[in-house]
């Protein structure tokens, strides 16, 4: 099954909305976070913070080819005040972006709803955000 993956930007807010599907190729992968390097650059010129939901949820497990491009690309985009969280469909999403990622800015939940209040609350004044 071919897959896609993009995003949007949430108008005034730097939230991006990721959207994934099926399966992705590591170049398919690489061009996503090309595309998130550029429009990040311009929020970060802005001062403004960069808040991440990505929807696993039409997505399968990533090859660990693909994974590890999409690891990397996390590591280059993402800083410590960032934030950024995965809604995942399975325990198998959740676990595939735990291994790849350690970082305490980014989180793995079931639910949408609590994914984006997560990722939208303020930060501790330390630029840490609260746990999930």
């Amino acid at each position: 099954m071919a897959g896609s993956i993009g995003f949007e930007i949430v108008p005034g807010s730097g939230l991006f909305l990721v959207h994934c599907e099926g399966m992705w190729t590591p170049d398919q992968a690489r061009a996503h976070f090309a595309r998130m390097e550029q429009s990040v650059r311009t929020l970060r010129r802005m001062r403004r913070p960069v808040r991440v939901l990505v929807d696993l949820r039409a997505a399968h497990v990533q090859t660990p080819e693909t994974s590890a491009v999409m690891a990397q690309g996390s590591d280059r985009v993402h800083r410590a005040a960032d934030r950024v969280a995965f809604v995942g469909a399975n325990a198998l999403h959740a676990l595939q972006v735990k291994r790849d990622v350690t970082e305490p800015q980014i989180a793995v939940f079931q639910d949408m709803d609590e994914a984006r209040a997560w990722v939208e609350q303020p930060d501790d004044g330390e630029g840490k955000p609260g746990q999930a």
